[in-house]
């Protein structure tokens, strides 16, 4: 008897992958709510050797995003389309605009793609999701689902137990020729606009963002990811 309690219990519990992500969709405010997000601007802060550096986001997903870091009394940004990729990086000495790798320009897009970031899309890049077991998160119980797609390649995300929150994402990604792993950590989660629950604090490969608002389709002007030094910079220059 105490053994088929025990099964019964285990089968109730027991959960698909598919269903731990339509959980997760759900409670962020579900697919038709991100869908409806045609710009998102970031703002906050990157901890980084014991500095808080101010930095701003502008993301008009699938086309372009834009990231403008103040640092050291200057100014700097990296941009992104869908073909191309440009930086500015003054405060590392150089003195124009220079032009991004191909390998960075692909992994920098993926950034772009805000339901990606969150795994929404799985099933429409032809990914399938296994449950694989219970694993924690800095002491938080968390399910493991196992993403693959059809090269074989595998990812794996960590939803909170309790809340369905994806709270680490591990993937592999190819730079120059090489295989890496990168790791993605999601926390303070906070309801944002249009039941859009959305992470304000994000790490990635030990860098952390703590992002101080979230705004969702503000207009964004396209000569915001022309690659322009700023006149101030180039006064400066004279």
């Amino acid at each position: 008897m105490f053994a088929a309690a025990l099964s019964a219990t285990i089968s109730a519990t027991a959960q698909t992958g598919d269903e731990i992500m339509e959980k997760h969709e759900k409670a962020i405010g579900g697919v038709e709510s991100w869908n409806k997000i045609n710009s998102v601007i970031l703002k906050g802060a990157i901890s980084q050797g014991g500095m808080e550096i101010p930095i701003t986001q502008t993301i008009v997903p699938g086309k372009a995003m834009r990231t403008d870091i103040a640092f050291m009394g200057m100014s700097g940004f990296s941009i992104v389309t869908k073909t191309d990729g440009w930086m500015y990086m003054p405060f590392s000495g150089s003195k124009k605009v220079d032009t991004m790798k191909p390998d960075m320009v692909k992994a920098s897009q993926k950034q772009m793609d805000l339901k990606g970031q969150q795994l929404l899309d799985y099933k429409a890049q032809g990914k399938k999701a296994e449950f694989a077991g219970k694993d924690s998160v800095k002491s938080t119980v968390c399910y493991k689902v196992k993403l693959s797609d059809k090269d074989g390649n595998d990812a794996f995300g960590y939803f909170d137990c309790a809340t369905y929150y994806l709270l680490r994402f591990d993937t592999k990604v190819k730079t120059d020729e090489q295989e890496e792993e990168v790791s993605v950590s999601f926390g303070d989660y906070k309801k944002v606009d249009n039941n859009i629950v959305f992470p304000h604090s994000i790490t990635l490969m030990g860098t952390a963002v703590t992002l101080a608002s979230v705004d969702f389709n503000k207009p964004v002007d396209d000569n915001l990811f022309v690659p322009k030094i700023p006149e101030a910079a180039e006064t400066d220059k004279k």
